[in-house]
């Protein structure tokens, strides 16, 4: 009876399910004058499996797959970002020796959707570049990185993974001087005005992960909350993070004041990586994983309370821009 029941559940769920738009490759979908940044995973010619990009437009699909010689770090331990203006691509990248199969280096790759070229910066300790995020200009990209004592350094295991900053223009990088040890595989994101970052750091006396504000130009950090994965609404009156211990989506204000839950999603959701903010504020976008049954994306506008599953066993989105105009 339990098994019929169960069935008959699935089965209407199924049926009540809106029809899903999808983009030109499967698993993804469109969004009207948006640029979607999906996860995808394929098998090279050696029958190893290996991370690729896809930026799916109203118009376009482009797939982006690291450059010779580097491999694109897994999803489960970076955050690749989609830049403000849709028209490049940040990753951690990392090469390997492959008589030995290890990791030599990692570097901080920048993509260009307009030239289809990379660039690459840095020399850091193998799997050592982690989440990124581009300042709402696009002029500069946050990202966890884990520096070598000496070049010849592979993995260095007891290095902190700290924060820093590339100017995209000139190429310099400047190391944030926030003495909290940043998480690897933690979002990271802008305020509105490029003045300040929201990061994840270990830990509190509880053991617990700690949502940080830091001042850019002083340096100073501000704990708004415990939890994880923080994103900044490009209005700026929000953060979005995980509270690890009600299973909850958040919202706290930048300055710690205001704190509350986001709207029931069900309660059948576990989002992963923290939520995408729209381009214009208005809406929450949650990567959901359910047991033997896939991805699923949902969007939550802000305005009514309505939750709008996308896909379902679909690919996960992990960036959200304004399509350019013609």
């Amino acid at each position: 009876m339990r098994i019929c029941l169960r069935i008959a559940l699935k089965l209407a769920i199924a049926l009540s399910l809106p029809c899903v738009s999808y983009g030109q490759t499967e698993g993804t979908f469109t969004i009207s004058n948006s640029v979607l940044l999906f996860e995808t995973t394929e098998t090279s010619m050696s029958g190893q499996p290996h991370e690729d990009l896809l930026v799916v437009s109203t118009t376009d699909t482009v797939v982006v797959r690291s450059p010779v010689g580097f491999f694109g770090q897994d999803y489960n331990t970076v955050f690749p970002a989609l830049a403000p203006g849709a028209d490049r691509v940040a990753w951690g990248l990392s090469t390997h020796d492959e008589s030995r199969k290890v990791r030599l280096k990692a570097v901080l790759g920048l993509y260009s959707l307009v030239d289809k070229t990379w660039k690459t910066y840095g020399d850091f300790c193998a799997g050592g570049v982690g989440s990124v995020a581009f300042a709402p200009d696009g002029t500069r990209v946050a990202f966890a990185s884990q520096s070598k004592d000496s070049p010849g350094d592979g993995y260095c295991f007891n290095n902190p993974i700290m924060l820093q900053i590339l100017d995209t223009a000139t190429g310099k990088l400047t190391p944030i001087s926030y003495p909290g040890r940043a998480i690897e595989n933690a979002r990271l994101s802008w305020s509105p005005d490029g003045k300040y970052l929201v990061g994840q750091f270990c830990c509190s006396a509880s053991s617990t992960y700690q949502i940080v504000v830091i001042d850019l130009a002083g340096g100073g950090g501000t704990v708004i909350a415990e939890g994880t994965d923080p994103a900044w609404s490009p209005k700026g009156d929000w953060i979005s993070f995980e509270d690890q211990k009600k299973k909850k989506c958040m919202l706290i204000h930048p300055d710690g004041t205001g704190m509350k839950p986001v709207e029931d999603l069900k309660g059948y959701w576990l989002f992963l990586k923290g939520a995408v903010w729209s381009p214009d504020g208005d809406k929450l976008l949650f990567n959901e994983e359910e047991v033997d049954s896939g991805g699923n994306v949902s969007i939550l506008d802000l305005s009514n309370g309505d939750l709008t599953r996308r896909s379902k066993n679909t690919l996960f989105v992990l960036g959200w821009a304004r399509q350019p105009p013609n």
